[in-house]
């Protein structure tokens, strides 16, 4: 017969290994969580490094135009002739195409 003494102690060992238990489950859950929170802030990193990269082409080619004009009227009069440019162009294109 077991001693009383045995009895309680594998009683006690028992409630420890189910509390180790469910610790265990809670803790898997909470990796999962956290690995899903991981992937969606990565996600969200490549969406804001996309953005920065394209703000920082805005930024390059708005330096640019800034530099080649010597006011903003200049600036404003560079494009609108460059817009035509590009209108000639596509009408030549069209033009070339047609014959």
């Amino acid at each position: 017969m077991a001693k009383p003494e045995l009895i309680s102690t594998l009683s006690t060992l028992s409630k420890k290994i189910d509390s180790l238990i469910a610790t265990q489950e809670k803790l898997k859950n909470r990796v999962i969580e956290l690995e899903f929170n991981n992937l969606e802030l990565r996600k969200q990193h490549e969406e804001d490094l996309k953005l920065i990269s394209k703000a920082q082409q805005d930024i390059d080619y708005l330096t640019m135009s800034y530099r080649l004009a010597d006011s903003p009227e200049a600036l404003v009069e560079a494009r609108n002739k460059i817009s035509k440019l590009i209108r000639t162009i596509d009408s030549c294109i069209r033009l070339i195409r047609e014959d």
